[in-house]
């Protein structure tokens, strides 16, 4: 379902401003994922979603957090091959705010300057397959809409550009080589600002605390994220890792035994260099309090400019135009880093610690556009 309803004024000769709100709406929509045959949660009071811990079955020194006790829902499939389905159960809703100052060609220059306050919330962003966009999660947790539930994964909430040509005049008294070369000369330019991309805070790089089974190379477990602490402080290291700790639980849920699997994981995050917050415990098989697609990565600004040398030559053909073209791409330089995705930046998955406590490193270390670059050309038009 798509609505959309604008007002359009032409303000003053040659420039119309637009005004409008475009929406839509869809609901059965495919959500996949790498893997659904994983060990289920509980939902607990108070807790969240809590994944079944037996310490009866582990094996000398390990934990919770990297022997899976729980039987996945087939539990004679798994090991080394996961279960890739596709849900017809998504849905996703859009809703923005668009604006448009648009000047006609007059006196040798036009242009338009162009900006969307947009955005988008779906339960799934991968039609196909888990990880479609970078800043995918390869295997959600299909059966519990509430770990799904985020921005969309292509969701850029502002996205400003502006575009202007203008055909520079040419001296007409004179010689007619003086005219020949500064005649036909055009600059053209085009700004563009977008808000950073999405993506999610994670635990476990590559593992699986949470005991799922997963078959996947990407964690689905979220990063727990202190009250009233900015996770974002820009730069190099983009995120404020402060203001993250591993999953915790209230210390009122008990340790998890054979007889009652879904209290806290003993021995959980054993080498995390920080406490958990005062009431409260970690335990590896509790869901973080963030969510998907919670934060937002870096803006994007970019400017394009170009020179154009038009030399027409009327005595070969009316049409007849020799055009020299030089083009610069990414002209002031401006470095654009990439948004952490699962298959880039932080290096292990956007987890902020790994399965045992660990840190690991989140500095930013991709671009999402390239240096200045300089293109020159020679077109023929006839």
């Amino acid at each position: 379902m798509n609505w959309n309803a604008n007002i359009q004024r032409q303000v003053s000769p040659g420039y119309l401003v637009l005004v409008g709100y475009v929406g839509s709406r869809s609901l059965h929509t495919s959500a996949a994922a790498d893997d659904i045959n994983l060990v289920q949660p509980m939902a607990v009071s108070g807790v969240g979603l809590v994944f079944p811990c037996d310490p009866s079955l582990l094996g000398a020194g390990n934990t919770c957090a990297n022997q899976k006790t729980g039987t996945r829902i087939d539990s004679n499939w798994g090991g080394g091959a996961g279960i890739r389905p596709v849900l017809y159960d998504g849905a996703a809703s859009y809703n923005s705010l668009q604006a448009q100052l648009k000047k006609s060609l007059s006196r040798g220059v036009q242009g338009q300057i162009s900006y969307t306050l947009g955005n988008c919330k779906d339960l799934s962003s991968a039609p196909v397959t888990g990880d479609t966009f970078l800043n995918s999660i390869a295997v959600p947790l299909l059966m519990f809409k509430s770990a799904r539930l985020g921005a969309c994964d292509f969701d850029i909430r502002d996205v400003l550009t502006a575009t202007l040509i203008w055909n520079l005049p040419s001296i007409k008294s004179g010689s007619r080589l003086l005219s020949t070369v500064t005649g036909g000369w055009e600059l053209g330019t085009i700004v563009s600002a977008y808000s950073g991309a999405p993506f999610t805070a994670t635990i476990g790089d590559g593992n699986d605390p949470l005991g799922t089974g997963f078959n996947g190379d990407f964690s689905m477990d979220f990063a727990s994220l202190l009250p009233g602490c900015n996770p974002i402080h820009g730069g190099i290291n983009y995120l404020n890792t402060n203001c993250f700790t591993p999953p915790t639980a209230p210390t009122s849920l008990a340790a998890a035994t054979t007889a009652d699997p879904f209290g806290c994981a003993p021995n959980s995050f054993p080498a995390s260099p920080v406490a958990p917050p005062s009431g409260s415990q970690f335990c590896s098989n509790v869901l973080g309090n963030t969510h998907r697609n919670q934060f937002y990565g870096p803006r994007l600004t970019t400017v394009d400019f170009s020179v154009f040398k038009n030399t027409r030559i009327p005595s070969i053909s009316e049409t007849f135009n020799i055009q020299f073209r030089a083009e610069f791409f990414n002209l002031l330089n401006h470095t654009n880093f990439l948004s952490p995705g699962f298959l880039n930046t932080f290096g292990q998955n956007n987890s902020v610690y790994d399965f045992d406590g660990t840190p690991l490193k989140t500095a930013l270390n991709q671009t999402s556009t390239t240096s200045r670059q300089i293109q020159l050309g020679l077109k023929l038009i006839f």
